[in-house]
């Protein structure tokens, strides 16, 4: 059974980075560009806590193939986006811990992998290049 403790700081931390980000569009959509810049600054500081260290807890999971899922164009929303599919993977991930299935556990596990991948390479595009 995968780690409760680390999957519900992956949850958490990436709900909230996710919230974040989406408040500093809606700030941004209102012209509030101090407001904006606030959450933007937050959701940062969560995802470089994500990236530094639950990203590589989770990594001990398993095999971590380093692919992405697709996106566009790196962009606050298509990180919103892919923070929002790892939350649904984690939900995936915490199902297939009950049903004891190894096959839709490695499944899980896999689409974890590729949501954190791409969470954390739309983050480095954005804000570390």
């Amino acid at each position: 059974m995968a780690n409760i403790q680390v999957l519900s700081e992956l949850l958490e931390t990436s709900a909230s980075a996710c919230e974040n980000f989406i408040k500093s569009e809606m700030a941004l959509n209102d012209g509030e560009i101090m407001e904006s810049q606030k959450h933007s600054k937050n959701g940062q500081i969560l995802m470089k806590a994500l990236i530094s260290d639950t990203f590589k807890e989770v990594e001990e999971l398993g095999n971590n193939s380093l692919e992405t899922n697709d996106y566009d164009i790196a962009s606050n929303m298509e990180l919103v986006k892919a923070l929002n599919n790892i939350s649904k993977c984690v939900g995936s991930l915490l199902s297939t811990n009950e049903a004891e299935n190894d096959t839709l556990k490695n499944i899980a596990i896999k689409n974890l992998f590729k949501a954190i991948n791409t969470a954390k390479e739309i983050y480095q595009t954005l804000f570390e290049n």
